[in-house]
């Protein structure tokens, strides 16, 4: 069996979609958690100046948090059973990493201001502050309508996004709109199938246990 190891920082970030998939799959890992005062010694050890990367005792060594996301749902039958789903799940998948990466931009400039201590507050960083949550929330505002519409394609949405399996996409949706949930809830104003998504992901039984038991993070 394969022994995977999955580095990110010290949070839920770009990589609990792919920790998720592991639960899910009931399939072990090694979970290393890198904090940020760590990272430039630890980057040496590394063959990827990024993080997430997910290294498997077969010699495999991959960046990129949605690479991995695909590498492991293929791996582990969570990405569809052929072309044409795995395809979509693809798509809403890009829809949802498109809000998260403006939230993890928004969450690190906001982090870079607080804890800088070198740093000083100037109306140039205010705004770039203020423009990266305009960004969030416009996308937020543009794709969120799209998904709800798409996820009501299968069983009017009461289920999952392609029936009665949960699949990557559907991880996904979990791991980014519980960002949402926890910075601007009023974004899923509306969005009443997308918000009982979230509750049917937390309540199935594996990924229920996880979340009971995960360490709280600050993004």
């Amino acid at each position: 069996m394969t022994r995977y190891t999955l580095y990110y920082f010290n949070g839920r970030g770009r990589a609990e979609v792919c920790r998720m998939l592991f639960v899910l799959a009931d399939v072990q890992f090694t979970d290393v958690r890198v904090e940020y005062s760590e990272w430039n010694r630890f980057m040496t050890k590394l063959s990827s100046p990024m993080l997430p990367v997910l290294e498997t005792d077969t010699g495999l060594t991959m960046p990129q948090s949605m690479a991995i996301a695909r590498f492991l749902a293929r791996e582990f039958g969570l990405h569809g059973r052929n072309g044409q789903e795995m395809s979509r799940v693809d798509y809403i998948c890009q829809c949802f990493y498109d809000i998260l990466d403006c939230y993890m931009k928004m969450y690190h400039e906001k982090d870079r201001q607080l804890y800088n201590e070198t740093s000083r507050r100037s109306s140039n960083k205010e705004d770039k502050l203020s423009q990266l949550r305009s960004n969030y929330e416009t996308t937020c505002n543009r794709i969120l309508p799209f998904l709800e519409k798409t996820l009501q394609v299968y069983n009017n949405g009461n289920q999952y996004f392609l029936g009665n399996q949960v699949l990557l996409c559907d991880v996904m949706a979990y791991a980014t709109l519980e960002n949402i949930v926890e910075d601007s809830p009023s974004l899923l104003n509306g969005y009443p199938k997308l918000r009982a998504l979230m509750n049917r992901i937390s309540d199935y039984p594996k990924i229920h246990s996880y979340l009971k038991d995960r360490t709280p993070s600050e993004f």
